[in-house]
C-alpha cells in the first residue's frame, strides 16, 4: 500500500502492529464534531477557551462499533471530539486560551498564535497547564495541533528523543487526531460555510498488515455526514488537510472555485483574477483549501479523495462483502456505493416550485461503449478494456486497447451511450468532470435519486447514460466499481469535447494517460498511454499542437510532468485544468512543468520551434520513479 508521507520521514518504525489497538474500558468516548458549533465563549471583542488533552476512545464508524484508542482534544468539562473543538472568531478577537495536557507526555502546541508570521510551538509538559494570550490578527483557513517528541510513539520507544515535529509531519497513530480547526473571518465575512477536517490514522505503517483509518469531522464512510442543498445554492467550503497523508479532493458533476491555498500556518485569500476552476483539488500534508461551488442539478453526488486507498471498501472496519451479486446486501448501509473511507455524500433538492425541463429537442447521437476481457500475451498480462462504436455498427469483437480510445463528444450536442458489459464480472462508468444528471453520473447505489439510484452493470448487462456535455475540454471515463483491480485492468480512457463543428485530429491533440497496471507501491507499474516504457513520438517544427494530460493513476497524487529541451524546461501556454478553459490572465506561457494529481487533466499549447530532440520527463516522488518518451521534432 503505498503511502506518500514516508518519503518524508526516513525515521518512521518498523511496527508489528497487525489489528486496531483495543480501546480502554475506563477511556471516555469521543464524539465527532461536524465543525457547526464554536468553542469557548467570546464576549466583548474576547473569547476565552479552555481544552484539555486526553486518552479517548474513537469510533469512526458506527456506535457502538469498533473503536480505536487515540488521543484528543476536548473542551474543559466535556467529551473528548474528533476533530477537535472548532474555534471560530472574527478578524481581531483577542483570545485567552488555557490548555491542559492529561497526557503521560510532554507535546507541542501549535497554530495557538497570531497567523501574522512564523510561530516556535509551545511546548507542555505532561500534567501541565499553559495559558496564551493572542490576537487572531490574520484571517484565514487554519488549524491547531500538538504533537510530541518522536517518543511519542511509545507503544514501540525505537526512537530517540530529540526534535520536535512540524506542522503537517506529526505521528500518525495514537496522536493523529490531536488537531482542529481554527477559523478566523474578516469583518463582515459570510459565516455560512462548512468546515470539514480530513484525519488519517494509519497502524503497522512497514508492516503487510499496515492499515488506514482515514475520517473526515471524524467519521469514515458511509457513516460520514450526508450533506442536503437546493439548486441553485451557493455553496462555501472550508477543506483542511492535518493529517499525514496527501489527498486529491475530486466532487463529481460540478466545478468549484478555488478561494484560498494555504499550509495551516499561513492562508493566501485568492483575488477574483488568481482563483481558478476545478473538479479535482490536491492537498499535500498540512494543506487547506476554502471553495465554492454552485448546485445545478439536482440528485445524489459525491466529494471524496481520488486515491484509492483512501475510498477502498477494505477500509472498512465491519466485514463487507466485495462480490458483486450482493451490491445491496453491504453490511455497512445500503447506500454505502461499495465505498468507505475520505468520502461525502451530497443530496441536492430540486429547487422550489415547477421543475424546469432541460431535456434537449435534439437527436441524440447514439455510441455503444463495449466493456471487454483483454487476453494475455506473451509480452503482456490480461486486463480489462472498453471499445467505442456507433451504435448502429454490428458489434465488433476486436480486442480493446489500453488504455481506452478516446471518446469523442461535441459541446451542446446530446448523446446516448449503451454500456454492454461483456465482462464475467459486475462493473459502472463514471464519466469524471462532465456536468450531466446524476442518474448517469455512474456511481452504482447512490447516483440518481432516493428513489432510483444508478444500478451496477452486471456480466452480461447493459445500462444507457445521456448527457449533453457544456463545455469543451479534456475528461475522462473509467470505472467506478468498489475496487482497484478494474481500473488497473485497464478501464479508463480520455473524454475529449470538442467545440460545435471542429474536428478531432490526433496528429494536432496529443494525449498522455498516466495510469497503473498493478500494485502502486510497484515501481515497474506505472504506465504512460499504457507502457512502462513509451514509445518514441514525432512532432513537426513550427505546428501548434494541443498537449492533453491525464492522471487516472491509483494513488499517484504526487507525480509532475516535464517537457525538457536540452535538460531544461521547454515553455507552453497553459490553455485548461479539468476540462476548464483558463482566463485570459492565467493563459499564460510558462516553463513546460506541471504537478498532476490523481483525478487532475491539464491542457497545454506547444509548438515546438526548431529540429531537434525533446524528452517528455514523468516523475512520482514518493518512489522516485522516472518514465521518459523521447519527441523527435522534424
Amino acid at each position: 500500500m503505498r503511502h506518500s508521507f514516508l518519503a518524508r520521514k526516513a525515521w518512521i518504525f518498523l511496527s508489528c502492529l497487525c489489528a486496531l489497538p483495543l480501546h480502554g474500558i475506563d477511556l471516555p468516548s469521543a464524539r465527532a464534531n461536524d465543525n457547526r458549533t464554536p468553542a469557548g465563549r467570546l464576549s466583548n471583542g474576547v473569547l476565552t477557551v479552555q481544552l484539555d488533552l486526553v486518552e479517548t476512545n474513537w469510533f469512526p464508524e458506527m456506535e457502538p462499533g469498533p473503536s480505536i484508542h487515540v488521543d484528543a482534544f476536548a473542551e474543559r468539562g466535556q467529551a473528548p471530539q474528533v476533530p477537535g473543538p472548532l474555534i471560530r472568531v472574527p478578524q481581531g478577537t483577542k483570545i485567552h486560551a488555557s490548555i491542559h495536557n492529561s497526557l503521560p507526555i510532554t507535546v507541542f502546541l501549535r497554530g495557538f498564535h497570531a497567523h501574522n508570521g512564523s510561530a516556535e510551538p509551545q511546548q507542555l509538559a505532561a500534567g501541565a497547564t499553559i495559558d496564551l494570550n493572542f490576537e487572531a490578527s490574520a484571517a484565514g483557513t487554519f488549524y491547531y495541533s500538538a504533537r510530541s517528541t518522536k517518543e511519542s510513539i511509545r507503544e514501540v520507544g525505537l526512537l530517540p528523543i530529540s526534535e520536535d515535529l512540524p506542522m503537517g509531519e506529526g505521528p500518525f497513530e495514537i496522536e493523529s487526531q490531536l488537531n482542529g480547526a481554527f477559523i478566523v473571518d474578516p469583518p463582515g465575512g459570510a459565516t455560512d460555510d462548512r468546515v470539514f477536517v480530513v484525519t488519517v490514522w494509519i497502524g503497522g505503517v512497514l508492516s503487510p498488515h499496515s492499515r488506514e483509518v482515514p475520517a473526515i469531522n471524524g467519521k469514515s464512510w458511509p457513516y460520514t455526514e450526508r450533506l442536503t442543498q437546493r439548486v441553485g445554492d451557493r455553496i462555501h467550503w472550508r477543506v483542511l488537510n492535518p493529517s499525514m497523508s496527501d489527498h486529491a479532493m475530486h466532487l463529481h458533476g460540478f466545478y468549484f472555485q478555488i478561494d484560498s491555498l494555504g499550509d495551516g500556518e499561513n492562508d493566501h485569500i485568492y483575488s477574483s483574477e488568481e482563483s481558478h476552476h476545478a473538479v479535482t483539488q490536491y492537498l499535500v500534508q498540512g494543506a487547506t483549501t476554502s471553495l465554492t461551488w454552485i448546485a445545478e442539478r439536482p440528485g445524489q453526488w459525491l466529494f471524496h479523495c481520488h486515491m484509492t486507498v483512501h475510498m477502498s471498501p477494505e477500509l472498512s472496519l465491519v466485514a463487507h462483502p466485495l462480490d458483486g451479486s450482493k451490491h445491496a446486501e453491504h453490511t455497512m448501509t445500503q447506500d454505502s456505493a461499495g465505498m468507505a473511507g475520505l468520502i461525502l455524500g451530497i443530496k441536492v433538492a430540486p429547487a422550489a416550485g415547477p421543475a424546469v425541463s432541460k431535456i434537449s429537442k435534439r437527436e441524440p447521437r447514439k455510441l455503444r461503449l463495449l466493456v471487454r476481457d483483454v487476453p494475455a500475451t506473451r509480452f503482456t498480462p490480461a486486463g480489462m478494456g472498453y471499445l467505442i462504436q456507433d451504435a448502429a455498427e454490428k458489434e465488433t469483437t476486436d480486442a480493446p486497447p489500453i488504455p481506452g480510445a478516446p471518446l469523442v463528444l461535441t459541446r451542446d450536442e446530446p448523446v446516448e451511450i449503451t454500456i454492454v458489459n461483456r465482462l464475467k464480472e459486475t462493473t459502472a462508468v463514471h464519466w469524471h468532470g462532465i456536468e450531466l444528471d446524476s442518474y448517469y453520473d455512474g456511481v452504482p447505489g447512490w447516483s440518481g435519486e432516493s428513489a432510483q439510484t444508478t444500478p451496477p452493470i452486471p456480466a452480461g448487462g447493459t445500462f444507457v447514460a445521456r448527457m449533453t456535455p457544456p463545455r469543451a475540454g479534456t475528461f475522462i471515463y473509467h470505472t467506478h466499481w468498489h475496487d482497484a483491480n478494474q481500473l488497473m485492468a485497464g478501464l479508463y480512457g480520455p473524454l475529449i469535447v470538442l467545440e460545435p463543428g471542429e474536428k478531432f485530429d490526433p496528429e494536432i491533440n496529443r494525449i498522455f494517460i498516466l495510469s497503473r497496471s498493478g500494485p502502486s507501491d510497484s515501481r515497474d507499474s506505472l504506465l504512460l498511454n499504457g507502457l512502462a516504457e513509451p514509445r518514441p513520438i514525432t512532432l513537426k517544427a513550427g505546428t501548434r499542437y494541443r498537449f492533453r494530460f491525464v492522471n487516472i493513476a491509483t494513488n499517484d497524487s504526487d507525480t509532475s510532468i516535464n517537457l525538457l529541451n536540452g535538460g531544461e524546461p521547454a515553455q507552453w501556454r497553459a490553455i485548461a485544468k479539468d476540462g476548464w478553459t483558463l482566463p485570459e490572465s492565467q493563459a499564460t506561457i510558462r516553463p513546460a512543468r506541471q504537478a498532476i494529481t490523481v483525478g487532475e487533466t491539464y491542457d497545454f499549447e506547444f509548438v515546438p520551434e526548431h529540429r531537434g530532440k525533446l524528452m517528455l520527463e514523468v516523475t512520482e516522488a514518493f518512489l522516485e520513479i522516472q518514465l521518459s518518451q523521447t519527441i523527435a521534432v522534424h
